[in-house]
């Protein structure tokens, strides 16, 4: 058993080691795991040296143990005899538990083995069998309380192993509740020596087969001569600690003393009940002796075997019949008890238990996962403040010199996670906690931004100024100076458009030339600057094509410039520019321009809209089909070359398509052509785009527009929208009519094949496609045609909206407004109409309007100065004639209903104005009550269609029609006023919630602040917050008051207000410096000789000094009175917003008495109208880059 044991041992050691080298296997890269025993060797070899010892040492300490148990067994005579049996010569095997098994499954059901306590008897085997007679047949005994277990050792008294092991594959979570010593061998052996007891040695054999430590108990069988009259109780007593001697033989002398005065008293009643008497005289003689086997037991240190206490039975007393020894007083009283006792102490397993095993191993992978998790959260913290340091102090770098050292040092961690990434992260920083990635995501904006001023923007300065002079060199004498600056100026061309198309970037070309473009005003000296450079260039080179964003906006002047001038040195001819070119050169003006009137031939498009500007007779359908579409055929099969990417310009500018000119006919015909209709569809565009509508000034004047344009035969609208849906299918292909026939008769004799793959024909709208699709598929469903897109669905999401139902909808618009002006009071139902706007219900007015704004968007961006002008403003200076004498209505009654209630409750009032009479809070709250307030119910009653409550802020409905001009004023104060009641109203009853914290000031010993009766007495005791409410809950109990005592003066008194706004009088003396969005410094000063200061921009509520969602230093708005020149300082911490400092913002209020701004039909198109066109596409971007910028609309 010994060699088992020790073999199991060196297994349970090495798994434990091949977990651990699995795990690290599985866990850590090899490459990183060599590294770190090599950075870490000395560390390693020190670890190791350690566990070696330390295993040394404990694997010699159980040898000398086992030695020492071995010599022991030797000397006291326990080594057990095997017997064998006569026939086969096995070994006799304990009795068998299979009956106990059996039977307590059929009486106990699932819970069988736990059910009822398990008790282990051991020791003298004729004081058992007499105690128990029947454990002479069998060797278990079930009685009312516990079940008793007992085998006769096999050999010398030493426990049968086979059957223990048996006992312990029976039950083994808990073998035995129990271990019950049975017997008079304290009195009969010898005081046995510290460390050599039998019992102990026994009873610990029986814990190491069971592997389970059961509480011992010791019943003491004496005999006694004389029998007990009664019954006598349970006679024993416990103890805790049963290992020292002398605690044991206290307990025992206890317990004599006790049974000698009950055997007096028993003697005195009846003089034949001696056994009392006999039993004290009993312990007499061994308490010493059996207190030193019990300390004995109990002093092995290895196996702790607990004693849990001793108890006496007569044997006389038990030397009854066996009928009546299971109703004595043993079987009612001990085994009751015993059970009792060994549930409620417990034992604990011991040795090699499969769960302590498994227990142990789960802890220390715990411990270890943990102590990985920790050693990780510390790493990535740390590494996180690093971080954020250098970010940080990127921010808040002063100068150019701090700011490129600190992007340098930001820069290194970005490459320090990178590697990370890339070769895996160090195994202190993994354990699930690696934040690598979104940390390197992070900090690449700070960089980007930071690069982008301090790097990029200086070196595209400095390529632009290099290219402006290429642009200005002189071409027409060649030399070798000239030759060389154009060699340079293809270096400086070349890295211009790696910047601006980071697809090309070449880090190797790039970086040893960025450096001597870069030039920055930074206090360095040469060296460093040179270092730095190089260092930061080199890392934005390298990076540059992972991160497109980066790329600028390069200017196509200078680029197509500097291509010409290289061209004409170089020698290399662009040959896909020149060639197209010279098409739209040859073309001459053979073809006429078109404008507004001759693409609206035959009607009148006066008082409806204009436009001056014309689209060039070369951009139009009759010259692609006449010239340009020829030209370009003819110009691919002669002119299929190829060119350097740096001096090749494509057909767009910004496409990647730039960088390689056409190689083959095919490839060149494909670039000229889509060149070409670049350039016609951005003509058209800026053409359709400079169209004005033309106001009106009455509903008479609206009604006519309405009327023209949505005439079926003479609208200009639809004759320029015909015209425009002709040009914009120029280069669509058209089906042939045998194409057409063979087509139709396959549909109609081969059957329904619609889910079958149809091959890929080409877009019929044509290469305009992109750019005319959104009007081609406007018009073409207004007349019933299919929309010009090969994708059927992308066509059937626009198909409620088309030119024919918005001209329905502008003559359902026109019959009504008609009706309107036809009406005796007209301006009576343009009111009530309009009403129904306000309030958000539904109507005809409402709709057009929308379906407008649709067809509006439905064109794209490209095309939105059209939209705007041909369909949304007609509908909206429309409704304007008819929403004009519903704002005024709407003021008045805004005036009637809130603007007069308001200066009835308030005028004159604090704090809405400086006197000492208070405005009600009842009736503040009766106006600004989120849910059924005066002013909550006529914004949601009256305005509901044009106006929203978007959180705390009232907003104009976007959908809302453009000609509603709301009064600043009146939004700010519906706005101020709404967010008062959201944090003031947010219980129903005005209150605000706050806390005060004093704040210690020199020279103050003590002071008294006192709110509405709420006291905060401070004398420079530790700080603690307190909290006030305002106003409070007893309304007997108002007004401030804040007092101070001085080390040389007595008790001062200053900033006493009386009523229900004393809080807020108080507060509007205090000088308020925000700590964080919610805690605010108040500082009062105590002098009578404070300059009176208002906030610096705060002559209105609506100014930012009065804004209380705002965190900026508010100064005292009148003078603190005051004795002495003390700042008495508080924290005030609110529960939401700025609290009661958000009625500061009343101070002076006064409310707007219009929601709207009156004006005159077509003001809002007037500027519109009276400013010049709008400029093309290229000159706005060349605009951009101007010196003077271009004058915003």
């Amino acid at each position: 058993m010994k060699t088992k044991i020790r073999y199991g041992s060196s297994l349970l050691v090495i798994a434990a080691c091949l977990a651990v080298a699995g795990l690290l296997g599985f866990t850590v890269e090899k490459g990183a795991l060599f590294a770190w025993f090599s950075s870490h060797r000395l560390a390693s070899i020190l670890i190791g040296g350690i566990v070696v010892v330390f295993a040394y040492a404990a694997y010699s300490k159980r040898s000398a143990e086992e030695r020492e148990v071995e010599a022991l067994i030797e000397k006291e005579g326990l080594r057990p005899t095997v017997i064998a049996d006569g026939d086969s010569g096995t070994k006799v095997v304990g009795a068998d538990l299979d009956p106990l098994r059996q039977w307590l499954r059929e009486s106990n059901g699932l819970r069988w083995r736990y059910r009822q306590p398990w008790l282990l008897l051991t020791g003298n085997d004729t004081a058992i069998t007499s105690l128990v007679p029947e454990l002479k047949n069998q060797c278990w005994h079930i009685t009312d309380d516990a079940i008793l277990l007992w085998q006769k050792p096999v050999a010398e008294g030493r426990p049968d192993d086979t059957w223990l092991r048996e006992l312990y594959k029976l039950r083994r979570r808990r073998p035995v509740d129990a271990i019950v010593v049975v017997g008079d061998a304290a009195s009969n052996a010898p005081t046995p020596s510290r460390g050599t007891n039998a019992a102990g040695i026994q009873l610990a054999h029986i814990a190491s087969r069971l592997r389970w430590s059961a509480p011992v108990y010791v019943l003491d069988y004496p005999e006694l001569t004389t029998k007990a009259v009664v019954t006598p109780p349970l006679i024993g007593c416990e103890f805790e600690n049963a290992s020292s001697a002398r605690t044991i033989e206290t307990a025992l002398l206890a317990l004599n003393t006790r049974l000698a005065d009950v055997s007096i008293a028993q003697m005195a009643s009846d003089d034949s009940n001696r056994y009392t008497g006999q039993l004290s005289q009993y312990l007499d003689k061994r308490i010493a002796p059996l207190s030193t086997w019990i300390a004995g037991i109990n002093s092995r240190q290895r196996r702790a075997i607990n004693v849990r206490g001793v108890f006496f039975a007569s044997r006389k007393q038990s030397d009854q019949t066996e009928s009546t020894n299971a109703a004595s007083g043993i079987g009612e009283h001990l085994w009751s008890h015993l059970a009792t006792d060994a549930l409620r102490t417990g034992g604990h397993r011991i040795g090699l238990h499969p769960v302590s095993v498994f227990s142990t191993a789960t802890l220390a992978a715990i411990a270890l996962w943990t102590t990985g998790l920790l050693l990780s959260a510390a790493t990535n913290a740390r590494d996180l403040v690093l971080t954020s340091e250098a970010v940080h102090n990127l921010h808040t770098a002063r100068d150019s010199a701090t700011r490129l050292r600190n992007l340098l040092a930001l820069q290194q961690r970005i490459a320090l996670y990178e590697d990370r990434i890339q070769h895996h992260a160090p195994l202190p920083t993994r354990f699930g906690l690696n934040h690598d990635a979104p940390t390197l995501a992070a900090i690449w904006t700070p960089y980007s931004r930071t690069a982008r001023d301090t790097l990029i923007t200086p070196v595209q300065q400095n390529l632009e100024a290099q290219l402006v002079d290429l642009n200005q060199m002189q071409t027409a004498q060649l030399d070798s100076q000239t030759s060389q600056l154009a060699q340079d100026g293809h270096k400086t061309l070349k890295t211009y458009l790696m910047m601006s198309e980071p697809a090309h970037a070449d880090p190797s070309f790039m970086t040893p030339l960025l450096p001597h473009y870069w030039n920055i005003a930074a206090d360095l000296p040469p060296g460093e600057k040179l270092d730095l450079s190089q260092r930061l260039l080199g890392f934005y080179a390298e990076h540059l094509k992972q991160h497109p964003e980066w790329r600028i906006d390069a200017r196509d002047d200078l680029i197509n410039g500097s291509r010409q001038t290289l061209l004409a040195v170089i020698g290399v001819k662009n040959s896909e520019d020149t060639i197209y070119q010279d098409i739209v050169a040859s073309v001459g003006r053979k073809y006429p321009d078109q404008t507004l009137a001759s693409l609206t031939a035959g009607t009148d498009t006066r008082g409806l809209f204009r436009t001056s500007a014309s689209v060039p007779g070369v951009f139009t359908r009759e010259a692609w089909e006449g010239t340009i579409a020829q030209a370009i055929d003819d110009a691919a099969k002669h002119n299929g070359t190829a060119s350097d990417w740096v001096l090749a310009g494509a057909n767009t500018t910004n496409s990647p398509q730039r960088t390689q000119t056409a190689s083959s006919p095919e490839a060149l015909k494909a670039a000229l052509t889509g060149h070409y209709f670049a350039d016609y569809a951005e003509h058209w565009q800026a053409f359709m785009n400079t169209i004005q509508w033309e106001r009106a000034s009455s509903m008479p004047a609206a009604i006519g527009q309405l009327k023209a344009m949505a005439d079926a035969r003479q609208s200009p609208l639809i004759a320029l929208m015909k015209s425009l849906e002709y040009q914009g299918s120029a280069g669509a292909q058209k089906a042939s009519l045998s194409d057409t026939l063979v087509t139709k008769a396959q549909n109609i004799f081969g059957g329904n094949k619609a889910d079958e793959p149809q091959a890929a024909r080409p877009d019929p709208a044509g290469p305009l496609g992109p750019s005319f699709g959104p009007v081609l598929r406007l018009v073409a469903q207004g007349t019933g045609g299919d929309a010009p897109s090969s994708n059927n669905k992308t066509a059937a999401g626009y198909s409620d909206l088309s030119l024919q139902r918005y001209l329905e909808r502008v003559t359902t618009l026109r019959l009504r407004l008609q009706q309107i002006g036809d009406s005796p009071d007209a301006d009576a139902q343009a009111r009530q109409v309009a009403q129904t706007l306000f309030q958000g219900k539904g109507s005809e007015l409402a709709d057009t309007q929308s379906y407008a704004r649709l067809i509006a968007a439905s064109v794209g961006a490209q095309w939105a100065g059209m939209g705007d002008a041909l369909f949304v403003r007609p509908v909206a200076q429309a409704l304007q004639t008819v929403l004009q004498p519903a704002q005024a209505s709407l003021n008045e009654a805004w005036q009637q209903s809130i603007v007069s209630a308001w200066n009835r409750s308030f005028a004159g009032r604090y704090p809405f104005a400086s006197t000492a009479n208070d405005a009600s809070l009842p009736e503040l709250a009766r106006f600004l009550r989120p849910q059924g307030g005066l002013i909550a119910a006529f914004l949601a009653s009256q305005l509901a269609g044009v106006l929203e409550l978007q959180g705390d802020q009232w907003m104009p409905v976007t959908t809302a029609t453009s000609s509603l001009v709301f009064d600043p004023s009146f939004l700010t104060a519906i706005n101020t006023l709404q967010r008062i009641a959201g944090h003031l109203l947010a219980q129903g009853e005005p209150q605000y919630r706050v806390e005060f914290k004093p704040v210690p000031s020199p020279g103050i010993t003590d002071t008294l602040l006192t709110v509405d009766g709420q006291k905060l007495h401070y004398f420079n005791q530790q700080e603690t917050w307190q909290p006030m409410n305002w106003p409070s809950n007893d309304p007997q109990r108002t007004g401030t008051r804040l007092e101070w005592q001085t080390e040389k003066a007595g008790t001062n008194r200053s900033l006493e207000f009386d009523g229900r706004w004393a809080f807020v009088r108080m507060l509007e003396h205090a000088r308020v410096e925000p700590v964080d969005s919610a805690t605010y410094m108040l500082t009062w000063q105590a002098s009578p000789f404070v300059r009176e200061i208002r906030p610096a921009a705060a002559k209105s509520a609506s100014d930012p000094a009065y804004d209380i969602d705002t965190l900026i230093a508010q100064e005292p708005g009148k003078p603190a009175p005051g004795s002495d020149t003390h700042a008495l300082g508080y924290m005030m911490r609110t529960d939401v917003g700025k609290g009661p400092l958000e009625l500061l913002a009343l101070k002076g209020f006064v409310l707007p008495s219009r929601i709207f701004v009156s004006r005159s039909p077509g003001t809002a198109n007037m500027a519109r109208d009276n400013s010049p066109p709008p400029l093309p596409k290229a000159a706005l971007e060349a605009g951009k880059r101007a010196a003077i910028p271009l004058p915003q609309s």
